[in-house]
């Protein structure tokens, strides 16, 4: 409860009469007396009124008001969020908040809502952009009301609690799939010769151009008097595992985003695409606060489950331990699998990451995803114009090539290596996936 502005302005006048009598006193001593009765009078008037009207207000129910949002939400995608408000028809001006997350600042609110009357409903409209993955709480919905004279304004909520989740954004990674699948149109999909399994039978069809003659089935081109040829795919049910570090090398902001949400983007572009080959997806955060593993799934829904076991979790202040992650999966999972760590590598992780794939290659197929800074890969291209730029690019120059003689040794260690920006991570992680796929290398 809080004085609004007509009764502010009364008491304003009622003290500025309060100085007729003071000034009687000296120009007009008989009239000083009657005029401070007057003004005493005047004052309990306004009294009694306030309090009258202060009355009314605290009897006056509270409006009905109801919030409608999406039940979920992408992080960095702006959402729009209604709240209805039952007014009653009455002609007045309210002032409209709701206690939505506070990873947002400019969503407008508090408001000034001016009632048309007649009008028994109202919609206000106001954004919202969660930057946040995880689950993000809305609490009530306030309003401050005036009284029936203006002279009070009151502040009533109205319980509306929710909780809402908020998934990664999902738009770039699907744009990024269909760069991969165009990348795949414009190689063709000429299955490589390979040794041993990987294909399996999938139909029979026309012949088109380009099939090779050895794949001609004469049985039935005999029986349908046309050339008819046998259509394979590539091998199902075949496992990916992806292995998300959640240290806190991980936690550096990039674009917007921090490398663990870039890494977890790649991470789904991965799962999504294997998914959509009929292949099973599994996940392990390592080197987080609690370590969190997610059984594989298949099928193109499985993405949702990977969406659900993800969207709460966070880098922690913690080193990034590969080699614990190793033997942990190992202890875990013992049939062979694609196995792909995701992580921003150090020099400094040397031992311990090629300790790690060493120990996962003599069962799985190993892939170590590099994230690298986009302000490295520009700094390459910075023209030198004095000694501070000269300093930066010597010791980038040092440190690439640290990080290319660790690349190097992974690759003799039996990694397959991709190393890329955030923006690109996504795109070339999927290409690399798909590549080995076509070769028969899972």
């Amino acid at each position: 409860m809080r004085p609004g502005a007509r009764l502010i302005q009364a008491l304003l006048g009622w003290a500025a009469l309060g100085a007729l009598p003071l000034l009687a006193r000296f120009w007009a001593a008989p009239l000083a007396l009657p005029l401070l009765l007057v003004w005493a009078l005047l004052g309990g008037l306004l009294a009694v009124w306030a309090l009258d009207d202060l009355l009314r207000l605290r009897r006056r129910p509270t409006p009905a008001a109801s919030r409608r949002l999406p039940a979920a939400l992408s992080v960095g995608v702006p959402q729009t969020v209604t709240l209805t408000l039952d007014t009653g028809g009455v002609a007045e001006r309210w002032l409209v908040a709701d206690h939505h997350p506070d990873d947002d600042i400019h969503t407008g609110l508090p408001r000034a809502l001016d009632l048309v009357p007649g009008h028994r409903q109202v919609e206000i409209h106001y954004p919202y952009r969660p930057s946040r993955r995880g689950t993000v709480r809305f609490g009530p919905i306030e309003l401050w009301l005036p009284s029936p004279r203006r002279l009070w304004e009151a502040r009533r909520r109205i319980a509306a609690d929710r909780a809402v989740p908020v998934y990664p954004d999902f738009s770039p990674i699907s744009r990024a799939a269909l760069a991969v699948d165009r990348s795949r149109s414009r190689f063709g999909n000429r299955v490589q010769p390979r040794q041993g399994e990987g294909l399996e039978f999938h139909e029979l069809r026309d012949y088109q151009p380009g099939d090779s003659p050895r794949r001609i089935d004469w049985k039935a081109t005999a029986r349908r008097r046309r050339l008819i040829t046998r259509h394979y795919q590539d091998e199902q049910n075949q496992t990916v595992w992806v292995l998300l570090d959640g240290g806190r090398r991980m936690a550096l902001p990039i674009g917007g985003l921090t490398a663990f949400d870039h890494g977890l983007n790649a991470a789904l572009l991965l799962a999504w695409s294997a998914l959509r080959q009929g292949d099973r997806t599994g996940a392990l955060l390592f080197s987080g606060e609690q370590p969190r593993w997610l059984d594989p799934v298949h099928g193109q829904h499985g993405i949702q489950s990977l969406l659900r076991g993800f969207h709460d979790v966070q880098p922690a202040d913690r080193a990034s331990d590969f080699s614990q992650a190793a033997r942990q999966f190992q202890g875990r999972w013992t049939r062979r699998a694609l196995v792909v760590i995701i992580s921003r590598v150090q020099p400094e992780d040397a031992d311990d990451l090629l300790t790690a794939v060493r120990l996962l290659g003599h069962r799985h197929l190993v892939m170590v995803a590099d994230m690298e800074l986009p302000e490295q890969a520009a700094l390459r291209q910075t023209t030198v114009t004095d000694l501070d730029d000269a300093l930066r690019v010597a010791a980038d120059a040092r440190e690439h090539e640290q990080r290319r003689d660790l690349h190097l040794r992974l690759r003799h260690a039996g990694a397959h290596l991709v190393a890329a920006t955030p923006a690109n991570l996504a795109e070339r992680l999927g290409q690399a996936y798909q590549q080995l796929k076509r070769a028969g290398r899972l």
